[in-house]
């Protein structure tokens, strides 16, 4: 994109801004601006880089528990997990023949969905200089986006009635309170996980995943130094074995679950980097952004000529702003997980 393109970008998103924050002199440009093809395609291209400055600035929750992917299509992708190389290796006596080994393979599969609205600018909206409407489109669309990751993410965490936690991937939900003793107990319990062959496996770094509710309480649980132990009238000071032990994420998104005890959800999940991660967070390659786009119809007359944009589209007399967002989430492996629909 040239410098004069860039240049005449701005200057359409910055003369729009100003007519949306009552500048009259910038009104009548728009009306004027908006008479010629180019202003609204313009227009959306500043949309589109605000948009997506917006959008890189704003960290998504879900990454924190998540792994990212990408996928080339809207078919169900296949990820095959190779279990070989985590038992370790077989010693060979000397002069022996190196035994063949099974791989065993385990498959998840998800798939990407794509997610969008529609934003008319209406002729009459022009008319009227009544264009408050599209005040902070850019950013409400970035949070949008961001939110609707966020929920595509968490909802796999529940059933798909949002009743529940899902107990098809959790396989046991316990009712535990958070407690010291019951995150103690849980971490303990993922720390003795072992293979098919019966060896114990290394536990990955772990994320506490709370609901709203539960923030203070997880938060002081992983971040006090010491803690008190009374034993009648005996009090014992001791370092906290549970400090810095996991890291705390707070996902609003569990208030999706309609459940009584939504907001004192906790779990512990893999950190996104683990060997063997819980969910995985897909995107089409190539459009892992959103993408902004303007429609541009006004038609011809019989006589002929151009009609200027300001009279809208052909159909419906407006002009009309899209977004598309493309997304999906899985859950994968269930190996190093616990969930508790708390107290």
């Amino acid at each position: 994109m040239t410098t004069t393109n860039l240049r005449a970008i701005g200057e359409a998103y910055n003369l729009f801004e100003r007519a949306m924050n009552g500048d009259l002199r910038a009104k009548a440009e728009v009306r004027e601006s908006l008479t010629t093809s180019d202003f609204p395609i313009l227009l959306g291209q500043g949309y589109q880089r605000k948009l997506l400055a917006q959008y890189a600035t704003i960290d998504p929750v879900w990454a924190q528990y998540s792994m990212r992917s990408t996928v080339p299509n809207f078919k169900r992708q296949r990820l095959v997990d190779i279990l070989g190389g985590r038992r370790g290796l077989t010693r060979i006596p000397e002069g022996t023949e190196y035994p063949a080994r099974d791989l065993d393979e385990n498959e998840y599969d998800f798939s990407v969905a794509k997610y969008g609205d529609r934003f008319p600018l209406t002729w009459e909206m022009v008319i009227n200089d009544e264009l408050g409407a599209f005040r902070g489109l850019d950013q409400v669309l970035a949070a949008d986006a961001r939110y609707t990751e966020g929920t595509v993410t968490a909802d796999a965490l529940l059933n798909q009635d949002h009743t529940d936690l899902n107990t098809g991937f959790f396989g046991t939900v316990v009712n535990t309170p958070l407690t010291a003793d019951s995150l103690q107990a849980a971490i303990e319990g993922l720390s003795s996980k072992r293979n098919a062959e019966g060896q114990t496996m290394v536990r990955p770094e772990l994320r506490l995943v709370v609901a709203p509710g539960l923030e203070f309480l997880a938060k002081q649980l992983v971040a006090a130094v010491e803690v008190r132990l009374t034993n009648g009238n005996r009090t014992t000071v001791m370092n906290n074995p549970l400090a810095g032990m996991v890291q705390v994420v707070v996902e609003p998104n569990l208030l999706r679950n309609t459940n009584a005890k939504a907001n004192t959800t906790w779990m512990l999940l893999p950190a996104p980097g683990a060997a063997r991660p819980a969910i995985v967070t897909g995107f089409l390659a190539g459009h892992e952004a959103p993408d902004l786009r303007v429609k541009n119809d006004q038609g011809v007359r019989p006589g002929g000529g151009s009609i200027g944009a300001s009279e809208g589209s052909f159909d419906d007399d407006t002009i009309q702003y899209r977004v598309r967002h493309v997304v999906g989430a899985a859950t994968i492996d269930n190996t190093f997980t616990y969930a508790s629909r708390g107290a």
